[in-house]
């Protein structure tokens, strides 16, 4: 009987075979692109097998995100609240943080007027008694700062320094009993001393008929070379005048913030340069002058 199927060719002879036509495609396909119309045909006919795939996975991300329990609910809840609590204390220092370098640009637009170094001192303790006013302040000899400085803030003068250590200083303010300073009226030029009487400043020995009213601007009169000139001190609040008495009561209110300043500014004096090296030149046509007077004596 005669076999049914006859022979084909060998299994290694296929194999050849199929090598050439992968081959073949592959390069048509390449240059061509025969096959993309093919490739999209597959891909679309797989897709519904690929989401059936997915399922599993998308299952268990969905069972991840909605299915949690009541603890981890209330876990979350109270981390919400704390973090909360965080950027509305955080947002309240970004208040707090405004106002204050609204206060150090005013501090610092103050002393345009100003010539030489000056320096935004913090202040880090009050010591207020009825013995004494003082500030203490985070800079000292390691910021150049030297006993006697004066002491400003965006109002007025505040007092001088009276002791300085490495890193901190302490100064004494304006309404010290122990503190005065030379002032003089901005209205007419009146000079005085104002001294401290623990809250205001009184100025002291001004008789009766001194022309000073309630409202007038106490200015710094540079005298003694502590403070600088034309710097605002205080203000006239009160003025009583009587017959019995020779001098006058005169009360003043300092103009600075003396009660509620968080930073004050130091001040150096200023040298200037231009008049150091002018100062030969300006003595020279003095002597010139004297000696030219004396000839025309002799």
């Amino acid at each position: 009987m005669k076999n049914l199927f006859t022979r084909g060719p060998s299994l290694v002879l296929q194999l050849i075979l199929s090598l050439l036509v992968a081959s073949l495609l592959m390069v048509l396909d390449y240059r061509y692109d025969y096959l993309s119309s093919a490739r999209k045909g597959v891909s679309t006919a797989l897709a519904p097998i690929y989401y059936l795939a997915n399922i599993p996975n998308e299952i268990a991300s969905w069972a991840d995100n909605n299915i949690v329990s009541r603890n981890d609910l209330l876990a979350e809840n109270r981390q919400l609240k704390d973090e909360l609590l965080i950027l509305k204390a955080q947002n309240q220092r970004l208040i707090g943080l405004e106002s204050e370098n609204a206060r150090l640009r005013s501090l610092l637009g103050s002393s345009r007027t100003l010539r030489g170094k000056r320096v935004i001192a913090e202040v880090l303790n009050i010591d207020s008694s009825l013995f004494a006013n003082e500030l203490l302040l985070n800079k000292g000899s390691m910021d150049d700062v030297f006993v006697g400085q004066p002491v400003v803030d965006a109002e007025g003068i505040m007092g001088q320094i009276v002791e300085v250590s490495t890193t901190t200083s302490r100064m004494i303010l304006l309404n010290d009993q122990k503190h005065a300073i030379p002032v003089r009226v901005d209205r007419n030029g009146v000079r005085a001393i104002a001294q401290g009487n623990g809250q205001l400043l009184y100025l002291r020995h001004l008789p009766n008929t001194i022309d000073i009213n309630e409202g007038d601007v106490l200015l710094s009169s540079g005298l003694g070379q502590k403070f600088p000139d034309g710097y605002p001190v205080a203000k006239v609040i009160s003025v009583t005048r009587q017959s019995a008495q020779p001098y006058a009561e005169i009360l003043a209110e300092p103009t600075a913030n003396i009660n509620r300043a968080n930073h004050v500014l130091l001040l150096w004096p200023y040298h200037d340069p231009t008049k150091a090296k002018a100062k030969p030149s300006t003595e020279a046509p003095d002597n010139k002058k004297e000696a030219v007077g004396g000839s025309d004596a002799s």
